[in-house]
């Protein structure tokens, strides 16, 4: 079977836009290997988005795009069921739930798009969300994995997506006032949905600051132009001010924009062409590495800060320096913390900061063939 090729994904990738923003009369993304495809939707995730836009324009579908567009598909349908099963939970129990990011568009949009798991936020105190989980665990769920800074550990049932249970958003401060901008979701009685600008600015951050790995992947970019669409004029201005104070505001600007000229079907300039190379080269010619759970974090913050620019290095070191927020995953070192705090706080740092570099030297060329590939 042939390899994946890079420069073979960066024109689908470019095609794929062409198709999206429907400034291509004759769409034709018949020629790539079954390699090259497999690497781009699963760092694209847009396969259902290009199906329908392929079918409307009279086009072929490849049956690669058509067997991801139908995984896609299914995900979507589970997260509805599980956003309804919640969504009666919520009501029954009198529990203020709130559906994040993409659960939204699963439940309200006429174009969903690709969702891996299902995120409700619930206010504080940090028992509510813990009540949440707790009946999701009656109704046959079960916790996977570690908790985090933000979220209780996932709950997954059998041939469903994954649920997590939010009591506080990363990145993005939750106060009073986001509470009382919330909608109901129409037609979902015990759910709700944040502001059109909250709910903008989330998705913004979401994809540029806490994962930046998926900057300006298809997928992000599609569900930031369904939260764009939602905002009026005053709600996306409020947006571009905290963008325009943000330190990765153009990061952040780039993002808003693709998503700009994808929603008025104007030519989209790819602002993360690198950001595209550097996964296309991780899940193809690199993805026999397997990084362990210990490297992949790391690995993954250096090689896209190393492409975001200096501001994103800056932001990584500090980070690696702060005070740990949340206990540590690894017993000995969360038993060691709890004992002395001091100095389990200082063993942490004393193993970030060697990672942070270690990881720096191992991104290094990784972004240098992302840059090559991408130019």
């Amino acid at each position: 079977m042939p390899r994946a090729s890079i420069r073979d994904a960066l024109r689908l990738r470019a095609a794929a836009l062409q198709v999206l923003s429907g400034r291509s009369d004759s769409p034709s993304l018949q020629s790539s290997s079954v390699c090259t495809w497999d690497v781009f939707l699963r760092t694209e995730r847009c396969a259902l988005a290009l199906k329908s836009r392929l079918v409307m324009a009279g086009s072929g579908v490849p049956n690669v795009l058509e067997a991801a567009a139908m995984r896609e598909l299914q995900r979507i349908l589970s997260a509805r069921g599980q956003l309804l099963r919640i969504g009666h939970l919520a009501l029954e129990h009198h529990i203020p739930a709130i559906v994040l990011k993409g659960g939204v568009a699963a439940l309200t949009s006429a174009a969903p798009v690709d969702v891996t798991d299902v995120d409700v936020l619930v206010p504080p105190p940090h028992r509510e969300a813990e009540r949440l989980a707790e009946l999701l665990d009656a109704e046959g769920f079960r916790a996977t994995g570690p908790g985090a800074t933000a979220h209780l550990a996932q709950r997954l049932a059998p041939n469903a997506v994954q649920i997590e249970v939010h009591f506080a958003i990363q990145d993005v401060e939750v106060n009073d006032a986001m509470w009382q901008r919330t909608r109901p979701l129409d037609g979902v009685p015990g759910l709700a949905r944040l502001g059109a600008a909250d709910q903008l600015w989330h998705l913004l951050v979401h994809t540029v600051v806490t994962h930046p790995y998926r900057r300006g992947a298809l997928r992000d970019v599609l569900l930031t132009m369904e939260g764009l669409r939602d905002c009026a004029p005053a709600e996306l201005r409020e947006v571009e001010r905290r963008i325009a104070a943000h330190p990765l505001s153009p990061h952040l600007d780039g993002l808003l924009a693709m998503a700009r000229e994808l929603c008025d079907g104007l030519p989209v300039r790819d602002r993360f062409r690198r950001e595209a190379a550097a996964n296309y080269v991780l899940r193809g010619p690199l993805s026999w590495l397997g990084f362990s759970r210990f490297w992949t974090s790391a690995f993954l913050t250096a090689l896209f800060a190393q492409l975001g620019g200096v501001t994103d290095r800056r932001r990584e070191l500090a980070w690696a320096w702060q005070p740990p927020a949340n206990p540590s995953p690894w017993g000995f070192a969360d038993r060691l913390e709890r004992s002395l705090p001091r100095l389990g706080r200082w063993c942490r740092t004393g193993v970030r900061v060697p990672r942070l570099l270690v990881a720096r030297i191992a991104a290094w060329p990784v972004a240098v063939a992302a840059r090559r590939l991408a130019s």
